[in-house]
């Protein structure tokens, strides 16, 4: 799994998008497909709730990997996740776009016949 960060409040917070985040976020949209409507919709107030919503689904799953891995970890942050986002700065959208791009693109290394691998040229 890769782990993203976003600064908050002075400090780096990982974020992942693991299979427990896509279940959740899933369940909360009706589909991740519905999430990314409503991450772009331009609907302000749609906007804000689905920003904090898969932020706090990405910062818990990130918590969760890297303390499993014996990673360090900011504090927790005092308060929701939009809390501290600007409602002009686009930052965070791609933040979340980025950490779920980052964990869905695997790299797959292909098998010829003889049973090595294939070299890129």
């Amino acid at each position: 799994m890769r782990v993203s960060y976003i600064e908050l409040l002075g400090e780096q917070h990982p974020m992942c998008f693991s299979l427990a985040a896509s279940e959740e976020l899933s369940t909360e949209f009706g589909g991740l497909d519905r999430m990314q409507e409503a991450l772009a919709s331009g609907d302000i107030a749609r906007v804000a709730k689905a920003v904090d919503t898969v932020l706090a689904c990405l910062l818990k799953a990130g918590r969760i990997y890297v303390s499993a891995t014996g990673g360090e970890l900011p504090k927790e942050l005092p308060c929701r996740p939009a809390d501290l986002i600007d409602v002009t700065d686009g930052t965070a959208v791609k933040a979340i776009f980025s950490a779920i791009s980052n964990d869905t693109t695997r790299e797959v290394e292909t098998k010829g016949k003889n049973g090595k691998a294939t070299q890129a040229k």
